[in-house]
C-alpha cells in the first residue's frame, strides 16, 4: 500500500464514505491533473476502501486503523477525524469529496491557508435552521460570546490545517457542539493576528439544479467548485467525464 513519506508538503486529506452519487475519482483525477504528485491521504474504514488498484496507481495514503469513540455524534466525529490526521502528519491540506480543483497552484499550502470568509460578522437569522446551521450559529456565537470576531469562514473549499494550532484549542471546549472548521480557522486567526477577508472569484458553489460547464468555471478564473447534494448527478457525471474519469475503473 502507497504510504507519504514528504515531511515538506502537507498532504491533501479526505476524509472518505461512499456515497450513492460517489465523486471522490473525479475530485482525485483533478488533484493529480493539477498537482501532479502532491501527497493524498484517504481517511476511511476498510469496507469502505476503494479498489486497492486505483489507491496505487492514483499514489494515496489510505488510513484505516482507527475508530470513532463511542456515542460520537456528527460533530464529534469530524474532530475525531483530524485527530487521526494529527498523528499521522504535522499539518494537512483538508479537502473533501466534493470539490474539485480547476487550476494548478504552486504552492497549494500557501493557498489554502488565506483567511477567507463566506460573510463578515452577523446576528443569528431570526428563522428555524436545520441541525448543520445551528451548529454553524452556535460555534460562531460561543465565539462573539468571548469577544472574538466571528465572521462566517465556512466556504466549502480546502483549508490547511497545522497541528501546533490545533492542539492550542481549549481541551475543556465541548467538540460535541462546535463545528471543527469554523472553530479551528477563527480560534487561529484570531491567535496568529490575521485579518480575514471575503472570498471574491474563488469558489463557485452549485447545490440545485445543473452544474456550468468545467471550462466555463475555469475561464472564470475560480480555484475550487463545490456542489450539494441536490444538484443534476446524471448531467453532472456526463460534464466531469467530459474532462475525467468517473469510476475507479
Amino acid at each position: 500500500m502507497f504510504s507519504i513519506s514528504s515531511k515538506v508538503r502537507p498532504p491533501i486529506a479526505i476524509s472518505y464514505r461512499p456515497k450513492d452519487q460517489d465523486y471522490l475519482p473525479v475530485v482525485v483525477a483533478a488533484i493529480r491533473h493539477h498537482l501532479g504528485d502532491w501527497p493524498i491521504a484517504l481517511l476511511t474504514e476498510e469496507q469502505h476502501l476503494p479498489p486497492a488498484s486505483w489507491l496505487d496507481r492514483m499514489e494515496i495514503q489510505a488510513l484505516t486503523h482507527w475508530c470513532h469513540s463511542p456515542r460520537a455524534n456528527k460533530v464529534l466525529r469530524m474532530w475525531e477525524h483530524q485527530q487521526v490526521f494529527a498523528e499521522q502528519f504535522e499539518s494537512w491540506i483538508w479537502w473533501h469529496d466534493d470539490m474539485l480543483l480547476l487550476k494548478d497552484l504552486p504552492d497549494p499550502a500557501q493557498v489554502f491557508s488565506a483567511p477567507l470568509i463566506a460573510h463578515k460578522q452577523r446576528k443569528r437569522p431570526n428563522e428555524q435552521l436545520n441541525n448543520w446551521q445551528n451548529w454553524l450559529w452556535e460555534t460562531l456565537g460561543f465565539f462573539r460570546c468571548q469577544g472574538i470576531y466571528a465572521p462566517n469562514p465556512v466556504l466549502h473549499v480546502p483549508r490547511l490545517v497545522r497541528r501546533d494550532l490545533m492542539d492550542t484549542i481549549p481541551e475543556n471546549w465541548n467538540r460535541k457542539r462546535l463545528l471543527f472548521e469554523p472553530t479551528y480557522l477563527l480560534w487561529t486567526w484570531h491567535q496568529t493576528a490575521q485579518q480575514p477577508e471575503l472570498a471574491k472569484g474563488y469558489r463557485k458553489s452549485v447545490f440545485t439544479g445543473t452544474i456550468p460547464s468545467i471550462d466555463s468555471v475555469q475561464s472564470d478564473g475560480f480555484t475550487i467548485l463545490n456542489w450539494g447534494r441536490n444538484i443534476d448527478h446524471d448531467a453532472t457525471r456526463v460534464e466531469f467525464s467530459k474532462h475525467y474519469p468517473v469510476t475507479f475503473d
